[in-house]
């Protein structure tokens, strides 16, 4: 089976330096800004990237709105390493938020009164759920860059190699023209493959970058 054909499961496997289920510190905000894995190479032009559309929030800030891209898999495997409900953090809060169903109705009264019990109970500090957030960021940036080496490798072993394996038959005599024309196949099979998983993770992350900064805008808001 062609590399090509793991590269989105690859990605999904990747190892996410910064843990977000560990006790947050309290890194700088991180910037939003593309991720690495998202530089097009030769084989793949700019425009292949569609940006997810920003998500719109309401109700839940714990609620995750739906949006679609192509390979709901890719996506899925980065919300599992960046979801705040997932952290030590966002489970108190959220422990504490869904003890109030049925008693406060409106979702920002209901997030204020989770966190202050948070806090009460638990030590947890409004500035440890926005920190969280910077953390998750940190991890979806780290999450990327380990895609990146992985995208980086299969380009140099399956496509730069084949397009000098080409460039070596075309000097070959004619009794080889057979094999440059498997060659040539393979080529484009492998960069037609190569393309689409870095678009699909371009696509899923893209969307998850999104997500973070606007639930970290509507904790910043409550908190005020």
């Amino acid at each position: 089976m062609s590399k090509f054909s793991d590269l989105i499961d690859s990605a999904k496997h990747l190892v996410v330096e910064d843990d977000p289920n560990a006790a947050p510190a309290k890194p700088a905000p991180a910037a939003l800004h593309p991720h690495p894995a998202f530089s097009a190479s030769p084989a793949v032009s700019p425009s292949t990237f569609a940006a997810a559309p920003a998500p719109s929030y309401g109700g839940s800030p714990f609620s995750v709105p739906a949006a679609t891209v192509v390979d709901e898999g890719v996506y899925q495997a980065i919300l599992k390493k960046t979801d705040f409900s997932l952290t030590p953090v966002g489970k108190a809060v959220s422990k504490y938020y869904d003890s109030l169903e049925g008693i406060i109705a409106d979702p920002s009264q209901r997030t204020k009164s989770a966190i202050a019990q948070a806090q009460k109970l638990e030590g947890i500090t409004p500035q440890q759920v926005l920190d969280t957030f910077d953390s998750l960021s940190t991890a979806l940036d780290s999450d990327a860059r380990g895609f990146q080496g992985v995208a980086d490798t299969v380009e140099k072993n399956q496509i730069t190699a084949v397009q000098d394996d080409i460039t070596r038959l075309d000097q070959q005599i004619a009794n080889l023209t057979a094999q440059r024309t498997q060659k040539a196949s393979d080529l484009a099979n492998n960069t037609a493959s190569h393309a689409n998983a870095v678009t699909q993770y371009g696509l899923a992350a893209s969307r998850r970058t999104q997500e973070i900064a606007a639930q970290k805008q509507q904790f910043a808001a409550l908190l005020h």
